[in-house]
């Protein structure tokens, strides 16, 4: 039987595996990550365990799980250790991490989370908790003072559920001793440290104004983007990396070579200095931000949708079949058009690495996890350039088509006819909507349109751009997914 991976175990690893480049005992916790997931451990918590590595040892991480004891119960007896298995189409590359402290469970003792959010040692406090956590209304700008965890955050904060309650309740008590905080969002939200400010400080000011104006002055929220693609651990997985590692680990994560991170250099206290793992500190990313929203999830979502109703499980099948390259190469082009000039990226070059990167079969990623939570992701990813387009008078047809593909995805059923679950915060209704007018793609479009918020009212008023969407939408209901694409390419081409 195959031992755990621990602190007791770890250095019985097989000789191929990198190991900890530091010793633990010499490191302390300055970071509170909240959102922890396979995404944090494949990107900050590698970069922070770059930065431990080169003698920097203050910067282990405390984690935060909002909801479930699963990450938990699965890293605490590992001591918290994990592996990251790299891999390419070529190769594969295993290393041990060590550089989360501990796991904290929210709902299981909230005051835990409060207190050591509001410790002294904690300097910084990371967030990926998806669009969805930033706890945001409709136009995405505002706190949502409807949503039942902030109503019931605001009514009693000994406890809170939320980001913002959390964060609040904490900034109470770093207020008495006048302790500066950095909060980073590392969410793919434009301007995502702007947005957590404000919902934050729109919570604070209903729980104390002299609260929310001492967060203002005393807490700093940066802007940051972050890459890399991350799909779901398979147990197929764990029984490869124990294969590799010689030892058990389930909290492995598997990830590509690929990983960038790029922070917005407004810290009021000590700044981990992540640039020495290969983090980009700037002025403003907002230009990163943009490229990297309309370039790889504009096209990472325009590939689930499309993808899956061509009856692709993964997204590196859908980025191999000359129908979908066609098209995502015909979107970029697009969308290369709305984007700024970035500081040291060459932006076609750039693009064109995305593709290589989602055909790497090595780290499949499943179109339905891409397509998840639409009404979120699509108005930053490619309805806003959609806007900028329009606004000159030229109107997106690729993106007019995605967004069809979408509205045909929130029907809930395939080509073949099968049911399948829309996960989305906004599934029930849309769901309705899209099949209460299944069939009739004006009333289908323009009711999804309203109900999901997703646009613009300018965009939304833009006959032109609808007429498209209504008729690409029609040329997927009656041509299905693939003759809609083959129709699509072919007619651009001309």
């Amino acid at each position: 039987m195959t031992d755990l991976l621990s602190l007791k175990t770890h250095t019985q690893a097989n000789a191929s595996v990198i190991p900890l480049q530091y010793d633990l005992k010499k490191t302390t916790s300055g970071i509170v990550h909240i959102g922890i997931g396979a995404f944090h451990r494949a990107h900050q918590a590698v970069f922070t365990d770059d930065l431990i590595a080169t003698g920097e040892t203050q910067w282990k991480i405390t984690a935060v799980s909002l909801r479930s004891a699963n990450i938990r119960n699965i890293m605490q007896p590992q001591d918290h250790l994990y592996t990251m298995l790299e891999r390419s189409n070529e190769k594969e590359r295993i290393r041990l991490v060590g550089a989360i402290d501990k796991v904290l469970v929210a709902p299981e003792n909230p005051q835990a989370v409060i207190n050591v959010i509001a410790d002294s040692s904690t300097k910084v406090v990371t967030l990926t908790v998806t669009e969805k956590g930033y706890c945001r209304d409709k136009s995405g700008q505002q706190l949502d003072v409807e949503n039942d965890i902030i109503k019931s955050d605001l009514a009693d904060l000994s406890a809170p559920k939320s980001v913002p309650g959390f964060i609040v309740a904490a900034c109470k008590i770093r207020q008495k001793h006048q302790e500066k905080l950095t909060i980073i969002s590392c969410d793919n939200l434009p301007s995502n440290g702007d947005i957590t400010k404000k919902v934050v400080l729109q919570f604070a000011q209903k729980v104390d104004g002299n609260l929310a104006l001492w967060i203002e002055n005393n807490v700093s929220f940066c802007n940051s983007m972050v890459d890399r693609i991350v799909p779901a651990t398979t147990a197929e997985d764990i029984t490869h990396t124990a294969e590799l590692l010689g030892l058990e680990d389930k909290s492995v994560v598997i990830t590509e070579p690929f990983k960038q991170w790029v922070i917005e250099d407004n810290f009021v206290n000590e700044r981990p200095s992540w640039d020495k793992a290969g983090a980009i500190f700037v002025k403003d990313v907002a230009a990163f931000e943009e490229m990297k929203l309309r370039l790889l999830n504009g096209a990472h979502s325009t590939l689930a949708y499309i993808g899956f109703f061509m009856g692709y499980e993964y997204i590196h099948q859908a980025v191999n079949d000359e129908h979908c390259l066609a098209f995502v190469k015909k979107l970029h082009q697009q969308l290369l058009s709305t984007l700024d000039p970035v500081d040291n990226i060459n932006l076609p070059e750039y693009a064109a690495t995305i593709l290589a990167r989602f055909g790497n079969e090595s780290v499949p990623y499943k179109t339905t996890q891409v397509a998840c939570d639409g009404s979120q992701k699509l108005p930053q990813r490619l309805l806003k350039p959609a806007e900028i387009l329009a606004s000159s008078g030229n109107i997106s047809q690729p993106i007019a088509f995605v967004v069809a593909s979408w509205c045909r995805f929130l029907e809930g059923v395939n080509q073949q006819g099968e049911s399948f679950t829309v996960i989305d915060p906004l599934a029930d209704k849309l769901v309705a909507v899209a099949n209460q007018h299944k069939g009739a793609e004006a009333l289908q479009i323009k009711h999804i349109m309203i109900e999901s918020e997703v646009c613009s009212s300018a965009l939304l008023e833009n006959n032109d751009f609808i007429y498209q969407v209504i008729s690409y939408l029609t040329l997927i209901h009656e041509n299905g997914m693939r003759g809609a694409l083959v129709h699509f390419n072919t007619e651009t081409d001309k």
